[in-house]
């Protein structure tokens, strides 16, 4: 007989997995979709970033989680922006054994609640270990375990499992200790998402659902839970994994380069 313990942990071991498993949708493949009008008809422009200044601009962005974070180190010297190009680069390199790289979000400088937010960026190498984002996060993530009050960590591009020929976007809620929970969703495309071009990745909230876009295609629709408070905005680089990393881009850095963020409310 199967001692009640081990019997209560294989239930709940085997309730996980299938939790997990409806909440993964399969691949998607994107030239098989067409394509939108974006923004969404009725929104108009709240608040956007060309990165046409010669420093970040300090009204609109601040400077995350200086010093270790994961397998790398957060530092102002990795966010550059470039006037001449109108862009703004996250650069992650090794240096001396340690890899630094950069987060920067919108947290007490722009918030908003629902809306249409989208991001024109490109990257110069995908590969494993190396996960660039454009994300939505809430200060009170999982602080009442009521995600419509506390907020919903929104992924509208992530790179995470070092793919290149694949997308990922995600949320999670009820923070990120034994209450947490998350719904994902991958996309896949016959070319590169990686290299010389600018691709769009964007998402739109409403009340009643999110719905996701990578180049004007809509590749995933979340109707729950929804975050029914303001939210701010995060584009980040971190390293996952040190020695794939390492053996991956060795002393070659890799860029994560930003045209613009824009982001667009309802009339």
């Amino acid at each position: 007989m199967i001692p009640a313990v081990n019997l209560t942990n294989f239930i709940l071991v085997l309730s996980c997995f299938f939790l997990l498993m409806a909440c993964r949708k399969p691949d998607l493949n994107i030239e098989g979709l067409p394509t939108v009008v974006l923004p969404p008809q009725g929104y108009t422009l709240a608040w956007e970033d060309e990165f046409d200044k010669a420093l970040l601009d300090s009204t609109k962005w601040s400077f995350r989680q200086l010093g270790r974070r994961r397998s790398g180190f957060n530092t102002r010297e990795c966010i550059i922006p470039n006037e001449e190009r109108g862009t703004l680069t996250i650069r992650t390199f090794l240096r001396n054994d340690s890899i630094f790289t950069g987060m920067i979000g919108t947290q007490e400088k722009f918030e908003q609640q629902y809306g249409y937010f989208e991001c024109s960026a490109r990257i110069s190498q995908i590969a494993y270990g190396y996960w660039a984002a454009f994300w939505l996060q809430s200060p009170d993530i999982g602080k009442t375990l009521n995600p419509e009050v506390d907020g919903v960590e929104i992924d509208i591009m992530e790179f995470v499992h070092g793919y290149p020929y694949q997308v990922s976007q995600a949320i999670h809620w009820n923070g990120y200790a034994q209450n947490h929970m998350m719904s994902s969703n991958n996309i896949l495309s016959d070319s590169r998402f990686d290299g010389a071009q600018y691709h769009l990745y964007s998402m739109e909230w409403t009340p009643d659902y999110y719905r996701f876009f990578v180049d004007r295609r809509m590749v995933w629709e979340v109707r729950g839970p929804i975050s029914h408070r303001e939210q701010y905005m995060i584009l980040s680089c971190e390293v996952g994994d040190r020695l794939p990393f390492i053996n991956t881009f060795g002393n070659t850095p890799v860029d994560f380069e930003i045209d613009y963020v824009r982001v667009y409310k309802k009339e």
